[in-house]
């Protein structure tokens, strides 16, 4: 997908918020209700469309098996590679189970990592590495939306451009809630589900596009 732009503001959202709704003054639906319901509907956003990617790049060392996050706020990590080679990713409890299974005394080292997991932010590999490779470590993850703290034109979103309408229409099934105009609210929330699916698919079309799908030759399972 082309690069994300990030110029909107928290104004944009206000303003168009409160035309809609009626409070042009700020008299009902004041800069600090507005301002938690922006960060409520960016994180909402995030956690339905992982628009918000990250890389890290540090060093996998020898004989170390935990590293710590980015100092970036970490949602979740989408993928691990060591040297270019993608690492498999399991729960901790699988994590131990394959270990007890595969190696109880945890005496196995390798050039390469097996699996790994997360907890506490600690990532974990398995097995001990032999190898440092500088730089080799790579992580691809999803941020977290930093808070915004001000409706002003200097205050810019943490989300793309091309969801602003859709947060609008959070903060404004917001106030339609506070207002008691319970029917309207529900509405704009529906707006809001069925453009973050809009927007989703798009880009699940996207990366089929960019990554076409190799079909398996059933005489490859043969030779």
């Amino acid at each position: 997908m082309p690069a994300e732009t990030f110029t909107k503001t928290t104004v944009d959202v206000s303003d168009r918020v409160r035309t809609t709704f009626g409070d042009t003054s700020g008299a009902q639906v004041t800069d600090a209700m507005m301002i938690r319901w922006i960060n409520d509907g960016q994180q909402e956003i995030i956690n339905n469309n992982p628009v918000l990617k990250g890389t890290k790049y540090s060093d996998y060392t020898a004989e170390q098996t935990e590293y710590t996050f980015p100092t970036d706020a970490v949602q979740f990590i989408e993928a691990v590679y060591v040297d270019g080679r993608p690492v498999r990713n399991l729960t901790p409890q699988e994590y131990r189970e394959y270990v007890l299974q595969m190696d109880p005394e945890v005496k196995i080292t390798s050039d390469y990592p097996a699996i790994w997991y997360e907890r506490n932010g600690i990532i974990t590999f398995y097995p001990k590495a032999t190898k440092t490779y500088v730089n080799g470590l790579k992580l691809e993850y999803v941020k977290t939306p930093a808070s915004i703290n001000a409706i002003s034109s200097s205050t810019f979103l943490t989300i793309p451009d091309r969801y602003l309408n859709h947060l609008v229409d959070y903060v404004l099934a917001k106030a339609l809630e506070l207002d008691e105009n319970y029917s309207a609210s529900q509405y704009k929330q529906a707006q809001f589900r069925e453009g973050l699916d809009r927007l989703s698919n798009k880009e699940n079309v996207s990366q089929i596009d960019m990554y076409p799908t190799c079909m398996m030759d059933p005489d490859d399972y043969y030779g």
